[in-house]
């Protein structure tokens, strides 16, 4: 999935870089995609409490120094971590095997300050459960996050409570917050997924229609043109000639049918579709009986009733065997009947699959079965 629907999902009151768990996706040049990470630095202002122990602390001033060097690679290495791994926080439950390489050296750094900070180095424990939740997978987080708390408590307990009581309620409520929210951003994530996959496949069933559609009516056409003209070759040259021009018309039209089609962007109405399903019947000495007027469609439905109408025409000509097409139009209803070749003894194919998802989809019902003309009847209504 792209990484920039996970770029950004916020993540409470934690040290790590917002972002929202809406699902809403982001442009992948976007500010938050670029530089979210930066606010996990509002974070680092707690590393003010390490600092002031190490001031505060009697050791010799070039350990002090050496502590303040902790402390800077200490926060160097957490922000270069979040910068490096901020666009795809929380992807999976496996998590960034890489991202074990700053959350060890965060480890190594924060073991070095023990012999500085003593068991004020605590303090750094809630940037590890922080960088653990988020860019580790979920078992390692509750590894360390177990881990870090019994630290804390092995040292606190022994100094006394008293003077580690906030820090310890800190811990506990970042473990609480940080596995609600990379929850909750999993979850959002697979929503995200599972909005992709159903619109991508909705797209595919959609170009798999229309192409099935206008290539199958398009071909036949041209199919029965050809056959006409090869006929008329013989008895009549400028008849066959007509026929020609119009095959390469027609080819014309369907290269920019299929390429409105993949663009998304073709859109007739009842009417224009009827007038050419009366010029191919017609071709094929199929009459054609209207009824009723096309003009009183609803004028929503009418792009996915002119589809239906295109199908269920090629459908005549390719299999019905019939002499004659029966349309009906009228508010709330569209009949196709042949007096052709019944369904009997055949199955649903594309086509027919197609016909009743397109009035699905406009809010139509579609039943599919024998005409009373001894054909076939494809009938659609709608409130």
């Amino acid at each position: 999935m792209d990484s920039s629907l996970r770029a950004v999902r916020t993540l409470g009151s934690s040290p790590v870089p917002g972002k929202t768990v809406s699902g809403e996706t982001g442009d992948p040049d976007s500010f938050w995609s670029r530089f979210g990470w930066l606010l996990a630095a509002v974070w680092v202002v707690f590393l003010i409490f390490p600092i002031l122990s190490i001031t505060e602390s009697t050791q010799p001033m070039p350990a002090k120094v050496a502590g303040y060097g902790l402390v800077a690679a200490f926060a160097a290495v957490y922000l270069w971590g979040f910068f490096t791994y901020s666009s795809e926080l929380g992807v999976s439950a496996s998590g960034h095997g890489r991202a074990w390489v700053p959350f060890g050296a965060l480890l190594a750094i924060t073991a070095a300050t023990l012999p500085i900070l003593g068991a004020d180095a605590i303090s750094l424990g809630p940037f590890l459960v922080s960088f653990a939740a988020y860019l580790l997978s979920v078992r390692s987080m509750w590894i360390v996050n177990a881990g870090v708390l019994a630290a804390a408590l092995s040292v606190a307990i022994p100094a006394g409570l008293g003077d580690y009581v906030f820090l310890l309620g800190l811990l506990v409520v970042l473990i609480v917050v940080n596995a609600v929210n990379t929850a909750l951003i999993r979850r959002s994530i697979a929503a995200d997924d599972l909005r992709l996959d159903y619109a991508l496949l909705a797209e595919q069933e959609r170009m798999a229609r229309d192409v099935h559609d206008v290539l199958g009516h398009s071909l036949t056409a041209i199919g029965l043109k050809a056959e006409l003209a090869e006929r008329l070759l013989e008895t009549d040259v400028q008849a066959a000639r007509a026929e020609l021009r119009q095959i390469r018309a027609l080819n014309s039209e369907a290269l920019e049918s299929i390429r409105a089609t993949v663009g998304g962007l073709r859109r007739t109405t009842l009417v224009q579709e009827l007038a050419s399903v009366r010029v191919v019947l017609d071709d094929a000495r199929i009459k054609t009986v209207l009824i009723g007027n096309a003009q009183d469609i609803d004028p929503v439905r009418s792009t996915a009733l002119s589809w239906i109408l295109r199908e269920a025409a090629t459908n005549v000509l390719r299999h019905a065997h019939a002499t004659t097409c029966w349309i009906h139009v009228a508010p709330g209803m569209l009949d196709i009947e042949d007096d052709g070749d019944s369904l009997a003894g055949s199955h649903e194919g594309h086509g027919m699959r197609g016909m009743k998802e397109r009035a699905r989809l406009a809010g139509a019902h579609c039943e599919i079965g024998d005409s009373a003309h001894g054909g076939t009847k494809v009938a659609v209504s709608w409130a």
